[in-house]
């Protein structure tokens, strides 16, 4: 009897063992957790995303798309080093499987052409990483490997202004500056450049430092070269050329010679919030400058403050996305987490249809309405908007807040729920730093 009781326990876990062999499931593939991470992306649930794209890095660290996924993931969180590094780890892999696929004869000339077009377009992928970081000496090869296609003058054009620019981009000078924000809608202050002291609008909603043609000619911008188009503020596309400005000061901070893009007069226009006497920037500091440093925003002190990076804490900071040139952060609408353009070049916080969609009862609690919304880059009419909502977004909490629906151009990679403009970014202190945002709300 006892030795037939003791049997049954390991009977038993024999049957419990083949049942969990049966039943288990065989493990995702690599490029089916990519999916799931794109997937991810385009919901706006960043989290989630770099989890499994850093898994899916780990289980292969041989698999090119993995690489490639994990330097766009750094990309999007401000990593400039890492998203360079990984990007060139991707390019290595890729060439490796480039090679090994030329030595066999069996393979079809199309299939080798298409892994050498793979390798070529990642070589330009990582030109614009490192001509984005500020690594301008290195950005220039890799960027005249990949001038093909519909990026081909774009890429050719800041090869050329690469090629005439420092190494590095280096900050010299004090480690803080203050400056005064001139009156206005928006945040506006003095710029020294070649030997001239001028107004530049501070714009967090473009990617790069830009003038107007005028303006451009008056500063001194040399070797402009066309490079295709850009999308404005609205989600437009406008004819862009980019160009060397070869002195620029804020305050006593001396950041040498930058790369600007130029645009014609009549693209850069900003209105104030009612609609009144129209007031044209003629040139708007981008998030290429804005990002090397640390800025607050101060409206109650009536400043800019520019200082070395030092990184924000993360218990009362928020986490940027850095998406086609534009900074989201997140805000709290109703419990639900959207992602918002942080752009101090808009007149008015706005919400896009993707982000009326996903509120509790968003479209039936659209009225009507007739509302212009000003962006640098013109006007836009709002027919629809919601009303009575409380945003949350860091440490600043705004009430009964109107945001009339607007769409600003949508992206295919992370989903933009709206705008938080000038309106709601003037009654808070705005820092940003190395990827992190903090608000807080003035007393």
């Amino acid at each position: 009897m006892t030795g037939r009781h003791r049997s049954l326990p390991i009977v038993a876990l024999a049957v419990l063992t083949i049942g969990s062999c049966v039943t288990r499931r065989a493990p995702v593939s690599i490029d089916s957790q990519l999916a799931l991470a794109a997937t991810a992306l385009r919901e706006g649930r960043l989290d989630e995303a770099s989890e499994l794209i850093v898994a899916a890095r780990r289980r292969d660290p041989w698999h090119i798309d993995a690489a490639r996924w994990s330097a766009l993931m750094a990309d999007l969180l401000w990593r400039d080093d890492d998203a360079i590094r990984e990007q060139s780890a991707a390019i290595r892999l890729a060439r490796k499987a480039s090679e090994t696929l030329a030595r066999k004869a069996s393979e079809t000339s199309a299939r080798k052409a298409s892994e050498q077009a793979i390798v070529t377009e990642l070589r330009g992928q990582l030109g614009d990483l490192l001509f984005q970081a500020g690594r301008w000496g290195e950005s220039s090869s890799p960027l005249l490997a990949g001038a093909l296609g519909e990026v081909a003058s774009r890429r050719r054009a800041f090869a050329i202004i690469a090629s005439a620019l420092p190494f590095v981009r280096r900050f010299s000078g004090p480690l803080v500056t203050e400056q005064p924000l001139l009156s206005g809608q928006s945040p506006e202050f003095i710029c020294g450049t070649s030997g001239l002291l001028r107004p530049f609008a501070i714009d967090t909603g473009t990617s790069m430092t830009t003038v107007a043609s005028s303006f451009a000619e008056e500063l001194g911008v040399r070797s402009k070269q066309a490079a295709g188009v850009a999308v404005d503020g609205a989600g437009r596309s406008l004819p862009i050329e980019v160009g060397l400005l070869s002195t620029f000061r804020i305050g006593n901070v001396d950041i040498g010679a930058v790369p600007v893009l130029v645009v014609s007069d009549r693209a850069l226009h900003m209105r104030d919030l009612h609609g009144g006497p129209e007031h044209v920037p003629r040139g708007v500091l981008g998030l290429d400058l804005i990002a090397a440093a640390r800025l607050t925003l101060d409206p109650e002190r009536g400043s800019v403050v520019l200082e070395l990076p030092q990184g924000l804490p993360i218990v009362d900071s928020v986490q940027c996305v850095r998406v086609e040139g534009r900074c989201l952060v997140p805000v709290v609408i109703e419990g639900k987490r959207l992602w918002f353009v942080l752009d101090t070049g808009a007149s008015h916080s706005s919400l896009t249809t993707l982000g009326l969609d996903k509120l509790p009862d968003g479209k039936s609690r659209a009225v009507a309405s007739f509302r212009r919304v000003r962006t640098v880059g013109g006007g836009l009419v709002a027919v629809r908007e919601v009303r009575d909502l409380v945003i949350r977004c860091s440490n600043a909490r705004f009430l009964r807040v109107t945001l009339p629906v607007v769409d600003r151009g949508r992206s295919d990679l992370f989903p933009v729920h709206g705008v938080l403009g000038v309106d709601l970014l003037s009654r808070c202190r705005v820092t940003l730093d190395r990827g992190r945002a903090r608000l807080t709300a003035l007393r």
